[in-house]
């Protein structure tokens, strides 16, 4: 059972069917072992947007206030990044190569030794990160930002969209077959070549991307709003919610 009384929860993080990780607005991780759901009780109190790890012995969470929390396999403890700006979520590809992004344009990087600010060249806030390899990363955020990261530095590209369209979630299955989501029904798609605007059928705000092929990915945003991509067209995918979904 979860704490508190049904607390938002805004980011999951699957290793297997008896090992989930989600957090959310109590601050609290809550763990799934196969058969409930257990409270990760930590010295942290702040809202925790996001949560990623390259495997179940090494797991971070951030959110408000730059909290910064780190699993190793046996226990959890906060770390001290340097930075106080909110962070929205972390990715990354293994021990030694992990983002913090957020507030602000705010991004720090983990090389397996230190935290090293990284400037992604914004002042928005940033939403969304995948890449394919640490020399191939996309990311994107408020007012239509999108960044390219080479493995050295942030890059400015070609603008995606107006600065009235945020972008909020980002996912690929390689360098040639990217997907972006974002406000107002947007969805975008890279072919190796150009990025093309797709007919998502809807004018909500598309928050969250993921899939497991070309042929089979999912978007979700406001107003319970989810699609189905069958690598043809987008469809509707009905919920029995009237919430926002992330």
């Amino acid at each position: 059972m979860f704490t508190g009384e049904k607390p938002d929860l805004l980011d999951i993080m699957p290793f297997r069917d008896d090992c989930i990780y989600v957090v959310g607005k109590d601050g609290i991780p809550q763990h799934w072992d196969g058969e409930e759901w257990l409270p990760v009780r930590t010295e942290n109190t702040n809202p925790l947007m996001g949560i990623w790890g390259p495997h179940e012995q090494c797991v971070y969470a951030v959110g408000i206030g730059g909290v910064v929390l780190s699993y190793n396999g046996k226990g959890w403890k906060q770390l001290d990044t340097g930075s106080y700006d909110s962070l929205n979520s972390v990715y990354g590809f293994d021990e030694n190569n992990v983002f913090l992004y957020g507030v602000g344009g705010r991004m720090l990087y983990w090389n397996g030794d230190k935290w090293d600010y990284r400037e992604p060249n914004t002042i928005h806030d940033l939403f969304g990160m995948w890449g394919e390899d640490i020399e191939h990363i996309h990311t994107v955020g408020g007012e239509g930002i999108y960044r390219f990261y080479n493995g050295k530095e942030f890059q400015r590209r070609e603008d995606l969209t107006d600065e009235s369209v945020s972008l909020f979630g980002v996912w690929g299955t390689g360098n040639d077959n990217i997907y972006i989501c974002g406000s107002h029904g947007t969805i975008l798609r890279y072919d190796g070549t150009d990025w093309k605007s797709m007919q998502s059928g809807t004018k909500e705000y598309l928050l969250s991307i993921w899939g497991t092929s070309g042929e089979n990915i999912f978007v979700v945003g406001d107003n319970s709003v989810m699609l189905h991509y069958d690598g043809k067209k987008w469809s509707p995918i009905q919920s029995p919610k009237e919430e926002y979904l992330t």
